[in-house]
């Protein structure tokens, strides 16, 4: 007996196709039975004729069946008693109705951007200018460290917005911010066993770096970020670190701790490795100099595009000190890049028209109304109940709520009224040493308009519900 179902996702005839399949490897159909004539199978399942000629089709190019001239279809002599058989099983399509799809009405998730605000029109031009114009670059595969183009506008834009000093030649071009740092692992492998970071800090930094061999040493923070002293005592010859907006807890680096660190560089004979993360985003405050300007032969600088743009691009860059380039090249020659030519090109162009200054103009604007809207209504909502972290740059605050819930609980409630927020104890290396009752909320991918309700009902979940 076969049962076909049309309110899942898969045709009716693969349907027919896996239950005849299923049927044969478990032996239920024995070798040489014959099928049913197409014409009786789709009168009882009430199918059309071509449904069940494409099941038997299926069935036939794969071996499970023969065909006999003017006799139908037959099983075919297989042995199957070595073969573990899996039931196929099917969802069926769950009813819709108008809040099916999530209880979540807000989701401050980090990480999304708000489709609405991004130059998708602008993009998509310029990527089918690509297409039209540029086919044979499509057809090799790219260099290693990148377009050349694509990294002379890049170099550009960061001597004059963050007094970078290096050449184009400098400028690798890969697949995401974690993808430049696993190439720089290789880098450094046989120069130190242990890299030292930021507690705490991006926990895929974290894995990253651990995934390929080394011992990381978290190191503290204070009010000037990176205890240069306590990571004096560890025998790292590398450090991880977020000086313009530190992930997550938006400590800026003063000018005298970033000495303080190229001085132990110097002294040490190692790396820096700079994320800049969120250079292209500050609100309330100057922009910071990077860290490669002040000593550009001790840092490896390291950016992307992918947070402000668009994430799925997975479009990143690393600046490598000048004498670490003809290793990389040696290590990796031959390495295509990794991210495709045609968004290279797009970005590219992007950056030559202007467009990539005037988005990021834009796009400050409006995070910054984001940012001060969701710091306000916080501050107007729970008051002294709060505390507030990783305020004026990027596209996060952390929040950290007095009294006894857990994050957990946090999140529950959260939840349960319609918000999405998120855990922060993923951050610590140690998460004895985490922030209590503290949670993430990102705000690229939520509207004006809705941050406002989203905080109130944060506020009922959190405290009106205990009344």
């Amino acid at each position: 007996m076969f049962v076909l179902k049309d309110k899942i996702d898969v045709p009716l005839y693969i349907q027919l196709y896996q239950q005849f399949r299923e049927k044969i490897l478990s032996g239920d159909l024995k070798s040489g039975s014959k099928l049913p004539s197409s014409r009786k199978l789709c009168t009882d399942l009430r199918v059309s004729r071509n449904t069940v000629d494409m099941a038997y089709n299926q069935l036939y190019s794969e071996g499970y069946i023969i065909s006999k001239p003017r006799n139908g279809y037959y099983v075919e002599n297989l042995d199957f008693s070595s073969v573990h058989i899996t039931r196929e099983t099917f969802y069926e399509k769950p009813a819709v109705t108008d809040n099916q799809n999530t209880l979540t009405q807000y989701d401050f998730r980090y990480g999304k951007l708000n489709q609405f605000e991004l130059p998708i029109d602008q993009w998509k031009k310029l990527t089918n200018k690509c297409l039209r114009d540029f086919a044979d670059e499509m057809t090799i595969y790219g260099p290693t460290f990148g377009e050349l183009s694509l990294r002379e506008e890049i170099l550009k834009y960061l001597q004059y917005y963050r007094g970078v000093k290096c050449t184009a030649d400098q400028i690798f071009i890969g697949s995401g911010v974690h993808y430049c740092l696993s190439m720089l692992c290789q880098l450094i492998r046989g120069t130190t066993t242990t890299v030292a970071v930021e507690e705490p800090g991006h926990h895929i930094t974290r894995l990253t770096l651990e995934n390929h061999g080394f011992d990381v040493k978290p190191i503290s923070l204070d009010s000037s970020g990176l205890n240069v002293k306590e990571l004096s005592f560890t025998n790292a010859k590398a450090v991880y670190v977020t000086p313009s907006h530190q992930y997550p807890l938006g400590i800026i680096m003063p000018i005298s701790r970033r000495l303080e660190l190229i001085e132990w560089a110097h002294k040490n004979n190692s790396i820096i490795i700079e994320d800049d993360y969120s250079c292209h985003l500050r609100y309330n405050t100057k922009p910071v100099q990077s860290l490669q300007s002040l000593c550009s032969d001790k840092v490896v600088y390291i950016g992307s595009f992918s947070k402000f743009l668009f994430p799925t691009l997975r479009l990143s860059y690393m600046i490598l000190p000048e004498g670490m380039v003809d290793k990389f090249t040696r290590m990796f020659d031959g390495y295509p890049s990794s991210v495709p030519f045609v968004i290279q090109k797009t970005l590219e162009l992007f950056m030559k028209e202007g467009h990539w200054e005037s988005y990021l103009r834009k796009t400050n604007r409006m995070q910054k109304k984001k940012h001060d809207a969701l710091v306000e209504n916080l501050k107007k909502e729970f008051g002294d109940r709060i505390t507030i972290y990783g305020m004026n740059a990027g596209l996060h605050l952390l929040v950290q709520v007095k009294g006894t819930m857990s994050e957990e609980e946090l999140i529950e409630r959260a939840y349960m009224s319609g918000v999405k927020v998120y855990p922060t104890s993923k951050y610590w290396k140690c998460p004895e040493n985490s922030l209590d009752s503290t949670v993430v909320l990102g705000f690229g991918g939520i509207t004006l308009d809705e941050i406002e309700p989203a905080v109130k009902l944060l506020n009922k979940a959190w405290f009106e519900c205990n009344r």
